[in-house]
């Protein structure tokens, strides 16, 4: 728990996406965790389902096209209204206020435009989960810490805006090793007959949402590719809509999976495809997949390149718009894989510090308490 001293902040969290949540993956999962964990927010403000002590009610209100017009400048604060008055009646306390903003820079700019009327010492954080962040003076000024996923990202950061705010941290992501681990090889061929999947031919995962930037019509023309030259390959593919134009008999469509049945479909993997074609935060999957013990390919785009940098399980692709440097650093991956010496216990030992969620709580509360 956060020690009594360290509690001169009244501290409030700013979430668009109601807490508690039990949405898949995101950052809601985590941050959910880090409360439970430290307690270290006094007040969660979202369209929370569940409103009690620690949780109030706020949403976005969605003005019309011509109230629109009319608002111009002031659009924020009028969207954002609920959020601002939650957070006004906390003003009245003896304590400055510590606001931390998760990911929602329409929100932190309705919130900065009440920063005159808040405590005196009062701070504004926030928490940008993409990858390069544009400011511009207005916000610079009155924000008073950014945290980044990636250096990469930050770095990126202070080359694009002429202004920037007094503190910068990059507190990284993490991923829980409890959760997220590689099995061992007769574990994972227990598992793998227990989903109801084959036991000998490797199997290729990839996971997100359909939308383009995914990359997952990219994905589908790299497996047919892969499916002559390797036919007794399997796929998973998770987490986006139906797709009738797929009729591979070995390519299997999971929709939507739960938190808790995760794990179990990344641990009887082999290879993972991180195909996204945008500048990616961070690419949380990617790190979930590789930590159970999948070997990845990731486009060389964003923050990727860092999440990646030293680990022996990952291989970037260079033209991620290009399907054959995709199948090229396939075969590459192929080869590392099947030549890999490394045992079972060295790969879980390695793999359970990488991206791990105990390291990115402390760099957390580093960046907030700092």
């Amino acid at each position: 728990m956060i020690k009594e001293e360290k509690r001169q902040f009244f501290k409030i969290l700013l979430s668009p996406i109601g807490l508690p949540t039990r949405s898949i993956g995101s950052w809601t999962n985590r941050i959910q965790r880090f409360q439970e964990k430290t307690g270290y927010f006094d007040r969660i403000i979202s369209p929370t389902p569940s409103p009690d002590q620690l949780h109030v009610f706020a949403e976005k209100r969605q003005p019309g096209k011509l109230l629109k017009l009319f608002l111009r400048n002031n659009l924020q604060a009028f969207r954002y209204r609920k959020f601002l008055d939650a957070v006004l009646s906390f003003g009245s306390l003896s304590r400055p206020l510590q606001i931390l903003v998760m990911d929602d820079k329409n929100l932190l700019e309705a919130l900065v435009s009440i920063k005159p009327n808040l405590p005196k010492h009062s701070e504004i954080i926030f928490s940008f989960h993409g990858h390069r962040l544009l400011l511009g003076p207005y916000l610079a000024d009155r924000v008073d810490k950014v945290l980044f996923l990636t250096k990469r990202g930050y770095l990126e950061t202070f080359e694009a805006n002429h202004q920037h705010p007094p503190l910068s941290f990059v507190v990284g992501n993490g991923v829980r090793s409890d959760l997220f681990f590689p099995l061992s090889r007769s574990e994972k061929h227990k598992q793998r007959e227990e989903l109801g999947f084959s036991v000998d031919n490797p199997i290729i995962i990839w996971m997100a949402n359909s939308r383009p930037v995914k990359g997952f019509h990219l994905f589908k023309k790299v497996i047919a590719v892969l499916l002559k030259k390797y036919p007794n390959l399997q796929v998973l593919s998770i987490g986006h809509e139906p797709d009738e134009s797929i009729s591979y008999p070995n390519w299997h469509q999971l929709g939507k999976v739960s938190n808790e049945k995760l794990p179990k479909y990344l641990q009887i993997g082999d290879f993972y495809f991180f195909t996204s074609l945008w500048q990616e935060g961070f690419g949380l999957s990617l790190a979930e997949a590789v930590k159970c013990g999948n070997f990845a390919l990731a486009s060389n785009a964003g923050g990727i390149p860092d999440v990646v940098s030293g680990c022996p399980f990952a291989e970037l692709v260079m033209e991620p718009n290009s399907i054959s440097s995709w199948v090229e650093t396939f075969d590459k991956l192929l080869t590392k894989k099947y030549s890999n010496t490394i045992s079972d216990e060295e790969m879980r030992d390695w793999l359970s510090n990488w991206h791990d969620y105990q390291a990115w709580e402390r760099n957390y509360l580093h960046a907030l308490e700092s």
